[in-house]
């Protein structure tokens, strides 16, 4: 009786997988020949509007002319896995998911990438870098209100940005002090604050907390009391000074 329950139990293991793998081919035979009756296009963004419009979407997917040209499709000559590389070969977008569903629309979710920077180079198209190091090109559609950096720039002095830009939207009193960045010929990077006239100049990436603080402490007990125009110059890429002009 023992054996007879084992092998029971044997062949129900071995059955269970083959319903499965079964009803998975005939749910997708079947949406395949699912014809497309509308598309929705969800586009997830971080910044106030979103950097990509529902046409630009259509753009990108090959359909000019918008959802006519994809209702009325069946489902399998959508190609929904090549939808998705498409769309995902656009910088703009980091993710990107195309489905049917259960009402028979075509379901395009996206999700963009988080801009942290505006940098616009001398004789140069600007761009975006964003919050996982990514540079984007700039939106027809929304200019988020964003720190610009400009001067003479480069890859190195991307990541340089991206690392400064980071620390400083980590740290909340510097957050709302820094107007722009410059970045020098010589590659120095520098930033002038809402307040005052004065510029700061960092250098590199170098030491960059202990930069901050000293310029923290430097403003509450110096500038705050010698007042804020004294100084059109503070120089910080020294390390352990402060060297003010």
């Amino acid at each position: 009786m023992s054996k007879k329950i084992n092998i029971g139990k044997l062949l129900l293991l071995l059955l269970i997988p083959a319903v499965l793998i079964a009803l998975y081919y005939f749910a997708t035979k079947n949406s395949d020949n699912e014809m497309c009756k509308d598309v929705s296009i969800t586009i997830n963004h971080k910044t106030e509007e979103s950097l990509l419009t529902e046409k630009d979407i259509y753009k990108i997917l090959g359909y000019p002319a918008g959802k006519s040209q994809v209702i009325g499709k069946k489902a399998g000559d959508l190609k929904m896995n090549d939808m998705e590389n498409i769309l995902t070969k656009n910088m703009t977008i980091q993710k990107a998911e195309v489905y049917i569903g259960i009402s028979g629309d075509l379901k395009i979710e996206i999700t963009e990438r988080n801009p942290i920077l505006r940098v616009i180079p001398d004789a140069r198209t600007g761009y975006y870098i964003c919050d996982d190091g990514t540079k984007i090109p700039l939106s027809n559609n929304y200019t988020p209100d964003l720190i610009p950096a400009t001067g003479f720039m480069n890859d190195k002095i991307d990541r340089k940005l991206y690392y400064i830009v980071g620390f400083v939207n980590n740290n909340s009193f510097w957050k709302e002090q820094i107007q722009q960045f410059f970045v020098s010929e010589n590659q120095d990077v520098s930033f002038v604050p809402f307040t005052g006239v004065h510029e700061v100049i960092l250098g590199d990436t170098s030491n960059l907390d202990e930069k901050f603080k000293k310029l923290e402490v430097f403003y509450k007990k110096g500038l705050s009391k010698l007042g804020w125009n004294k100084y059109k110059l503070i120089n910080l890429k020294f390390k352990g000074q402060v060297i003010c002009k």
